[in-house]
């Protein structure tokens, strides 16, 4: 089972992103234990990162991986720790939550909304999880 942590920026507003935000996370359910922080600004993102965490920041120049290589890295990686994604708010990400950074990550070269973001991240730690299992959902 993989312990992930996802720090975000601001609450989320729109009706059809809280909806796929809680179907993801209900789908999560039997794979992952998912926490998730929402923080007023970006000042208090560092306040709210573990110390023994692997720490996966989104940002548009960020390395990007195919789903397959994304489910490996979380397997890798979520056997010896947990795991914190952290997603920016509008102006994006602090230097200092960039330099404590462990994995810099990017969904694509596309910028997203911080919101729509994290629809897409809990999409992907989903997918993650079935190709991990093997489930049919990625195929």
């Amino acid at each position: 089972m993989l312990y992930l942590n996802i720090i975000q920026v601001g609450k989320t507003k729109e009706v059809y992103v809280k909806e796929a935000e809680n179907e993801y996370k209900k789908r999560l359910g039997p794979y992952t234990k998912i926490t998730v922080y929402t923080v007023s600004d970006d000042e208090k993102i560092m306040s709210r990162i573990d110390r023994d965490t692997y720490v996966i920041s989104l940002v548009i120049k960020g390395k990007q991986l195919s789903s397959t290589a994304f489910a490996n890295h979380l397997k890798k990686i979520g056997r010896k720790k947990h795991i914190t994604f952290i997603i920016g708010g509008p102006h994006g990400l602090p230097e200092s939550v960039i330099q404590c950074s462990d994995m810099l990550l990017s969904f694509s070269r596309m910028t997203f909304t911080h919101q729509m973001i994290r629809m897409i991240l809990l999409e992907q730690i989903y997918r993650a999880c079935t190709i991990i299992e093997g489930k049919k959902y990625h195929y």
